[in-house]
């Protein structure tokens, strides 16, 4: 055979081709018309089926149950609920418990607001200022009267205690600390160091060293 020759080439791919396509296709073709036939005989007649029972069985009995049962018992209930709850409600509000709201509130406000009102209007709010005013001027003159009594206080302590304290302080102790340290104190500081020096020199004589 004659592998140059393109066209012998193609025949022998096609041939090839059709041999392990053409199962395939055999088997595709029967699946498809198998699932067909399938679906034209079995699947669809029980699907209609089913789609009539649940419509029947269900649907129609729901929507009869809710059109004559449901909706007619809710209406009547709620008949029920408007006639002996709701309307007496309504009128006992607006005949009974508003009116009787406003006459209470009418009898507290004249007997308890307006009187409170006019209490802290005219009495207490005045009293409370004159209180207040009284009491601002009564603190002001303790306040003087406080600082008086500290500068008098004062003054008898400084000239019953002070004043004798610092004379004492000026005329006698001042002096006399003079003379001590003068006479006293610097002479025996004096002392002091001269012994010290000596027992420094001492020390060196005896024991050597520098100190």
């Amino acid at each position: 055979m004659n592998t140059e020759n393109p066209g012998c080439l193609t025949g022998v791919a096609r041939a090839i081709a059709l041999v392990i396509v053409l199962p395939v296709r055999l088997v595709w073709d029967a699946l498809a018309y198998c699932l067909k036939q399938l679906w034209r005989w079995i699947l669809a007649p029980i699907g209609r089926t089913l789609g009539w029972l649940i419509h029947h069985l269900i649907v129609i009995p729901l929507r009869w149950l809710w059109e004559w049962l449901l909706v007619p018992v809710a209406r009547a209930l709620w008949w029920l609920v408007d006639l002996l709850v709701v309307t007496p409600l309504t009128w006992l509000w607006r005949w009974v418990l508003r009116p009787v709201g406003k006459a209470l509130w009418w009898v507290v406000d004249l007997l308890v607001v307006t009187p409170l009102t006019w209490l802290w209007r005219y009495v207490l709010a005045p009293v409370g200022r004159v209180i207040g005013a009284v009491l601002a001027w009564a603190w002001d003159i303790a306040g003087r009267i406080s600082r008086a009594v500290g500068r008098a206080v004062g003054w008898v302590l400084w000239n019953a205690i002070g004043r004798p304290l610092a004379w004492v302080y000026r005329v006698i102790l001042t002096p006399v600390g003079h003379w001590l340290r003068t006479w006293v104190w610097a002479p025996v500081a004096a002392v002091a160091r001269a012994v010290r020096a000596a027992a420094r020199e001492v020390r060196l004589a005896l024991f050597g060293g520098s100190g």
